[in-house]
């Protein structure tokens, strides 16, 4: 709820909120005329952006159809529960199409399809609302991804409402608004505090100290008004909670009966259910009704009643006892069980019975919850309701608890719980050996070393493939079997090892030809052609033509693999022109087999070969985007970390090593294919520090169990980094350029990395060079921004006996005199535009908090006393 003002005639009048509802009606106006969109309206709990929502219904709802779905504080919200509170309201195509999705009769997308033809088919424009976005279910984001970039061109109006301070990087929403952000139509509405002189508005005619109010409340609209609320006599509370509990501790035994019911139930409701769930007669529970709406602690809303805002529910609730609740709840679950259950509710049925402590409601009802979710596309809760389940699987029987280990390893692994799908796995592989099912236990040995491998635990992935081979060939020869060894052939490749290629090809493509297997010789032809790209940096061609005929053929499983290796290769070997050409293509592949999963791990790459070409800006652009985006699993966010990491130390900055620490700590060591690019920007960071004994260090670390068939670009660059500090490199494979450098021949080794697309690394050889070619380097790190290495260079030419060009150019530091970091010039940018925190958070898809950071930050570094004076300071 928000604070309003009363003008003279009469009127209420929103308190700064003009602009806000200008932008909706804006929004409403482009719809009516074809060219619809979404608005998205954001700011902490309290500061009314339900009330610019309804404000917003009030004002079209005699000109458009208004529907209006909120999401939920289960804590495992049900799919799509928006959608299902206005569904009934939508033509009969959308609740076929649900319907026919429920039974997995239908994919999702045809219920996104069918909801997008129902808002352009109206004769009305449409108008749909989803509140508290924040609390949404994976499908729900889903929906509103789709609709958000299909709304410009037809009548219909999606407005979301979410608290952008309960969103942090694990959060999924920030991906989705960054998804959202460059598309056209769409209209941010971020809400601030009200400002002390509003404050000073609402409170005239009550006795109280305007200053104290506005400091207590920060100026949150909904707690000023609890505040103002609250008796006189007992002075203003200093938490919304203490003002919640100032209005119950008036109200009658009946209404405290009523809205500690509604509390717990945490949803709409009408009255005869609260009689049921209270205990109290017929007539108790209107009164009851009566006081709280009178106290203002609910709110009447067609023939249902609720809170008045979520903050009083939580507050109400924190204060009912402990045994009480657990007392209410139960009775919510058997309201629930009474009549059977639709499976719409059966995420309030597992809520309520684990709050309750019913294990035999939870083991029953928590897997059907899970199958309904996952058959609507939210698979994060679906995982959830397993792994409440899981919790009592002792109760099942043995082919039970399969069953349900089955389940949810898949949806763990379809949400990136790694952890808790290698536990369902090894499970699994118990039961199945207990049984003496030799062929199940192997198979899921081998789903296992998957699960494992993405995880970032190569050396375990590694023996449970060895095991499932084991296992399996004591076995008649089948398809499981060539499925293994190829997954071991995959493994070895990954871990630089060309042993089991020569081992297991041979016999694994015989068996795949026998079985008629394709899908499977293609897997180990694959890796068999990579381990010889490995060798001899020949057979790129070959390789694209396997991958060419896996998409060709349609084979799931393998295009994914296929794609990734062959286009995110080429950035760890230092090859920019190769990988920019085939990440860019990897991303039409996958998008073209609805894969945009994988687009994460692509983009990573794509950020390390930008780097690798000289452009900085928008590698560290593109690295920082899917450091932020949660999606990913633990190995996609190595190379993001590390780019971003080297790029501080190149120019200077703070911050270097926790960013590299992070990439260190996601994956287990050694792994040099994976964490080579973590392992090659420690070293550089040292160095660039003048830390040699470290960078060494740092180098050597890399290539710990280095094999003779290691990389020789991913070993060749550790190997130079040692010899750069002053070290004596191992005998490890050493590209041509490295190779180079090592032997002393600088001149060459530039050369050879300029021909190869790798300027700074062209111009870090040249340091070894005469004072020409120093003077070339310093010139290339100058127009990077390479601060550290440039101070490098200018020494290395005192060194020589140079004087010339070896003082610190005054440009750069007029450029950014006060050392601000990147980040901080983004956000100076936007701020000199005049962008409130609010827009600049949503626009560098950041939380508040962090931009609240970074402005502060602002201020100090430039000493200035406001935004204003920060603007004119460097303008």
């Amino acid at each position: 709820m928000l604070p309003m003002s009363a003008t003279r005639s009469g009127e209420v009048e929103p308190l700064e909120r003009e602009d806000a509802l200008y932008a909706l009606s804006t929004a409403f106006r482009a719809a009516t005329e074809g060219a619809g969109g979404l608005v998205l309206i954001s700011g902490e709990a309290g500061v009314g952006k339900t009330y610019v929502a309804r404000r917003l219904i009030e004002t079209v709802r005699y000109r458009a159809r208004v529907m209006v779905g909120s999401c939920e504080t289960l804590s495992s919200p049900r799919p799509l529960a928006p959608l299902l509170d206005v569904v009934s309201t939508m033509g009969a195509g959308v609740r076929q199409t649900l319907a026919r999705v429920r039974d997995g009769a239908a994919p999702t997308s045809d219920l996104f399809d069918s909801v997008l033809a129902e808002l352009a088919g109206n004769d009305r424009v449409s108008v749909l609302v989803f509140e508290d976005l924040h609390w949404a279910d994976e499908a729900t984001f889903d929906l509103v991804r789709y609709l958000g970039r299909r709304l410009a061109t037809i009548a219909a109006l999606l407005v979301v409402t979410y608290r952008d301070d309960e969103i942090g990087r694990t959060h999924p929403l920030p991906v989705l608004l960054g998804d959202l952000a460059p598309l056209p139509g769409i209209t941010w509405v971020a809400l601030e505090r009200l400002s002390r002189a509003a404050v000073a508005e609402l409170a005239a005619g009550h006795d109280v100290d305007v200053d104290r109010l506005h400091a207590v409340t920060a100026g949150n609209p909904f707690f000023v008004t609890e505040a103002l609320s609250a008796p006189s006599s007992t002075g203003i509370p200093v938490t919304v909670r203490e003002a919640v509990r100032g209005r119950l501790a008036r109200l009658s035994t009946a209404g405290l009966a009523v809205v500690e019911a509604l509390a717990v139930l945490g949803i709409p409701t009408r009255p005869e259910v609260l009689t049921e769930l209270s205990g109290q007669l017929d007539g108790d529970i209107r009164d009851g009704l009566s006081d709280a709406i009178e106290r203002g602690l609910l709110v009447e809303s067609c023939s249902a009643v609720t809170f008045r805002h979520e903050l009083t529910r939580m507050a109400v609730l924190d204060a009912v006892p402990s045994f009480r609740r657990i007392e209410l709840h139960r009775s919510v679950l058997q309201l629930l069980l009474k009549n059977g259950v639709d499976d719409d509710q059966l995420a309030l049925v597992v809520e309520h019975a684990e709050q309750a402590g019913d294990d035999t409601a939870v083991l029953t009802y928590a897997p059907l919850a899970a199958q309904r979710a996952a058959a609507l596309g939210a698979h994060r809760e679906a995982a959830a309701h397993y792994e409440r389940a899981l919790r009592f699987v002792g109760r099942l029987t043995e082919s039970e608890r399969v069953e349900l280990l089955e389940w949810a390893h898949l949806e763990h692994h379809l949400t990136h719980g790694l952890n808790e799908a290698a536990g369902c796995a090894r499970q699994l592989v118990a039961l199945h050996s207990a049984r003496g099912d030799r062929l199940a236990a192997g198979g899921t040995l081998h789903a296992l070393a998957h699960t494992l491998w993405a995880s970032g635990r190569g050396r375990e992935a590694r023996q449970a493939a060895l095991e499932s081979v084991r296992m399996l060939a004591e076995l008649p020869p089948g398809a499981e079997l060539a499925r293994g060894y190829a997954q071991v052939i995959e493994l070895g490749f990954f871990a630089h090892d060309g042993v089991p290629a020569a081992l297991y090809a041979a016999p694994a493509i015989a068996l795949a030809e026998r079985l008629h297997l394709p899908a499977v010789e293609a897997w180990v032809r694959f890796f068999e052609t990579a381990d010889r790209v490995r060798r001899s940096d020949e057979g790129w061609d070959d390789l694209a033509r396997i991958r060419d005929h896996v998409v060709a053929n349609g084979w799931l499983e393998h295009i994914p693999r296929t794609i990734l290796v062959s286009a995110g290769w080429p950035a760890f070997r230092h090859d920019p022109a190769r990988a920019i050409s085939m990440l860019d293509e990897a991303s039409r592949l996958l998008l073209d087999h609805d894969m945009g999963g994988f687009l994460l791990f692509v983009r990573g790459c794509h950020s390390y070969a930008r780097l690798q070409a000289g452009d900085w800006a928008a590698a560290g652009a593109e690295a920082d985007a899917v450091r932020l985006n949660p999606r990913g699993s633990a190995p996609t966010y190595v190379v993001p970390l590390s780019v971003l990491g080297v790029l501080r130390a190149r120019r200077g900055e703070p911050g270097v090593w926790p960013v590299l620490d992070e990439a260190m700590a996601l994956l287990e060591e050694p792994d040099l294919l994976r964490l080579g690019p973590a392992h090659e920007a420690r070293a550089e960071a040292a160095w660039l520090t003048g830390d040699d004994e470290r960078a060494i260090a740092e180098a050597q670390r890399g290539l710990v169990k280095a094999s003779p068939t290691a990389d020789p670009w991913q070993a060749g660059a550790l190997a130079c980094w040692i010899f750069r500090a002053g070290g004596r490199p191992p005998e490890v494979p050493t590209a041509q350029p490295y190779a180079r450098e090592i032997a002393g021949d600088w001149a060459g080794a530039a050369a050879a990395f300029e021909s190869r697309g790798l300027p700074y690394e062209a111009a870090v050889a040249r340091l070894g060079g005469d004072a020409e070619a120093v003077r070339a380097a310093l010139q290339t790190f100058t127009q990077l921004g390479a601060q550290p290495a440039a101070a490098r260079a200018r020494a290395r030419l005192r060194a020589l006996g140079e004087r010339r060009g070896t003082r610190t150019p005054w440009a750069a530091n007029r450029r950014n005199p006060f050392g601000l970091t990147s980040r901080q010039l983004e956000v100076l940018a936007l701020l000199s535009k005049g962008l409130t925190n609010s827009e600049i958070a949503a626009k560098l898809v950041l939380s508040r908090n962090t931009v609240n950071h970074h402005v502060a930050a602002i201020l100090s570094k430039l000493e200035v006393p406001n935004r204003i004076e920060a603007a004119r300071k460097l303008a």
